[in-house]
């Protein structure tokens, strides 16, 4: 997963802001600086825009980032596009994209693309190798996308073999003007962390994602640095200090395929537990299990044990299963999107850091 930040001309960032993000996302890895090609109407002058236009591209790629520009086709004349991703806003026919696919990297409006404009793309031999997609973002409170439908977009573009990429808003950095209300894709993802709104997105299988308002924190731009791929992280409260418990949560699992009615149960947990030559001691047992409790079978449960379950239903003490974590109640909501075959893993404030 290639993330990114997103750098404006012409918005109230300075050109020592822009650099120093740029420079920041650069040394954490981030690949991708989204900017846009439109000149803000409270600009003062067209010259001046160009200026800190061209000082952003010449640092994104002096940097080694994918500048994907946004651009309508009444603006596109007016700029150089040599080694930049075109983001094609409104205007554009299903015979212009075409022919821009032949010559360079282009990428589709995700939020507006039908499943149709895409055969017809392919029948007038669009070169798809040359074209990802990206979702809008919402400036206007209330106005961003319902989760389902973006899902279904996403599905659509997959189809053809399209990546998709998608924003998550700033909540502690400068948000971009003139509404200041962040800039996310998912209306859900409005009043979210950037750190959790990035977790989101990638737990709905997006490709790349980028922060869209222009001078996010250190702490938000790091944030979005690690997500590396669609493994849903929970942020989780341990309920157990046990080394051999800790240890065995402090890795990632994978959903099995089969769909229990009451839990999800992952693969790996008796495997990593004989693998480590722990025991599991009851602990914490026998209580009440309840929504989105982590629990782990002790060694009572004899062949079970280490095998490791989030719980989806309201069951009732076992002697041999110890509750071991709870998942936070803002990110329970997460573990409805693993999916059979899915990696998860937990991220324990209380400890620090991430559980791998």
């Amino acid at each position: 997963m290639r993330n990114g930040i997103s750098v404006y001309a012409g918005l109230g960032y300075s050109v020592e802001e822009n650099i120093s993000l740029i420079e920041k996302a650069a040394a954490l890895g981030m690949k991708k600086i989204f900017t846009s090609a439109h000149i803000p109407e409270s600009f003062d002058g067209g010259e001046k825009f160009f200026e800190e236009f061209t000082e952003i591209i010449s640092t994104a790629v002096k940097n080694n980032f994918e500048v994907i520009l946004d651009v309508d086709s009444e603006h596109i004349s007016e700029f150089d596009f040599e080694g930049l991703t075109i983001r094609l806003d409104d205007g554009f026919n299903v015979q212009q994209i075409s022919e821009l696919s032949r010559k360079k990297k282009i990428q589709l409006n995700a939020s507006t693309i039908t499943n149709n404009f895409l055969i017809s793309l392919k029948n007038n031999d669009a070169d798809f190798k040359n074209i990802s997609a990206l979702h809008n973002f919402y400036p206007h409170i209330h106005t961003g996308l319902d989760t389902y439908f973006f899902e279904n977009q996403n599905k659509i573009l997959h189809d053809f073999g399209i990546s998709v990429g998608a924003f998550v808003p700033s909540q502690k950095g400068r948000r971009r003007p003139p509404l200041f209300e962040g800039l996310p894709t998912l209306e859900d993802c409005r009043n979210f962390s950037t750190d959790l709104s990035a977790r989101f997105l990638a737990a709905l299988g997006t490709d790349f994602i980028i922060i869209g308002d222009g001078l996010p924190t250190d702490e938000e731009v790091a944030a979005v640095s690690i997500i590396t791929d669609d493994e849903i992280i929970m942020t989780t409260e341990l309920l157990t200090d046990d080394e051999t418990t800790i240890g065995l949560l402090n890795n990632s699992f994978t959903r099995r395929p089969d769909i229990s009615k009451s839990v999800i149960r992952a693969v790996e947990g008796r495997k990593f537990l004989k693998e480590s030559g722990g025991t599991i001691q009851p602990d914490n047992s026998p209580v009440e299990r309840n929504f989105g409790d982590i629990t782990v079978d002790n060694s009572n449960f004899g062949r079970y044990e280490g095998e490791i379950q989030i719980v989806e239903n309201i069951l009732p003490p076992d002697s041999r299963v110890n509750r071991a974590a709870k998942i936070s109640d803002q990110e329970s909501f997460l573990k409805g999107y693993i999916k059979p075959g899915q990696k998860f893993s937990f991220r324990f404030a209380d400890v620090g850091g991430l559980s791998k």
